[in-house]
């Protein structure tokens, strides 16, 4: 059997797997639950272990191995990316895999050795490191030459990455430690502040993902159950997108900030170029509802919202694992 080619977007809230000759194979939530005796068995991973969020008893703890966007528990990385694997049947080959990882623009050695180690242990015979913003870039599509650099914002769970970028590598960007994962715990606290409800995570990402808008005047409206701030008892509310504006936009609001900065210092070439194309907005982060409108008017250019946001890095991987020589050209040397 031919050695098995992937990309593997290895995020703090979701991994998405792309097996070259398959497409999409996988993407589940990058978590596990752990018993906590003497043998610290994962008991669960993925779609399995975020149901159990918020639920466990004591001798189980849910653990995040990836933290904007590092590897911070490799014991439990290894265990979590072996799972998968072996659930897309990425080891019945002789050889192990080669996976190509995306990772933080600038990203350090210090992360990569990380990312290497978890690899060796679950089997991957070579690993190849590219920076995220370029394969967001590939995965929308995005016309890429050494001359005809785009401007990218890639909105993940647990990093954001912002960077002009050309088939020659990044010209300019920036990897920040925070992605839309923030908006839940900012609702969370939010919610918390002005309607005197403590909700859980998944609620927050429920809220998030259902009604959160980047219009103010958005009328989308959910039930919310929680316990009360002051009595501790069970509680519902019913919210509206209006609701929940502030948290949301607060983080899209960080983004835009960055991303001026970053256009700053562009050549004038380079600005030029990007004026006429827009930028090109990628990750999860790119389906809130609003978001193109919004960010027109901070930006006062084109948006161009990822038709697969959320999966625009894992596509942009497949398409370098499949192409020995784009992979040579943009792969960090490490």
């Amino acid at each position: 059997m031919a050695t098995q080619k992937l990309a593997i977007d290895f995020d703090s809230v979701y991994t998405n797997i792309y097996l070259l000759g398959s497409g999409l194979v996988l993407s589940e939530p990058t978590v596990a639950a752990v018993g906590l005796d003497e043998k610290r068995e994962v008991k669960a991973v993925g779609d399995e272990a975020k149901k159990l969020i918020g639920k466990t008893a004591k001798n189980t703890k849910i653990v995040f191995p990836v933290f904007e966007g590092e590897i911070v528990n490799e014991k439990v990385a290894v265990n979590l990316l072996d799972a998968f694997l072996n659930k897309i049947c990425a080891k019945n080959s002789l050889f192990g895999p080669q996976v190509l990882f995306p990772v933080p623009c600038g990203v350090n050695a210090e992360t990569i050795d990380k990312y290497k180690r978890v690899a060796k242990r679950c089997g991957i015979s070579k690993t190849y490191f590219v920076e995220a913003p370029i394969l967001s870039a590939l995965g929308q599509r995005i016309p890429l030459n050494d001359a005809s650099p785009c401007f990218v914002v890639d909105m993940a769970g647990g990093t954001t990455n912002i960077a002009a970028v050309s088939l020659d590598g990044v010209i300019a960007g920036i990897s920040v430690n925070f992605g839309v994962n923030k908006i839940s715990t900012d609702i969370i606290d939010y919610v918390a502040e002005r309607f005197g409800l403590q909700i859980g995570l998944l609620t927050a990402e429920r809220l998030k993902n259902e009604i959160s808008s980047l219009d103010e005047f958005d009328a989308l409206s959910t039930i919310v159950n929680g316990r009360d701030v002051k009595t501790g008892a069970p509680r519902s509310i019913s919210l509206k997108a209006k609701d929940i504006f502030e948290p949301t936009k607060k983080y899209y609001d960080k983004i835009t900030e960055l991303s001026l900065a970053v256009l700053r210092k562009l050549p004038p070439e380079v600005s030029a170029e990007i004026r006429h194309a827009g930028v090109y907005v990628a990750g999860v982060g790119a389906s809130v509802y609003g978001l193109e409108k919004y960010y027109a008017n901070k930006f006062g250019i084109k948006i161009n919202v990822a038709e697969n946001a959320m999966m625009s890095v894992a596509l942009g991987g497949g398409i370098a694992i499949g192409d020995n020589d784009l992979l040579k050209k943009i792969s960090l040397p490490v």
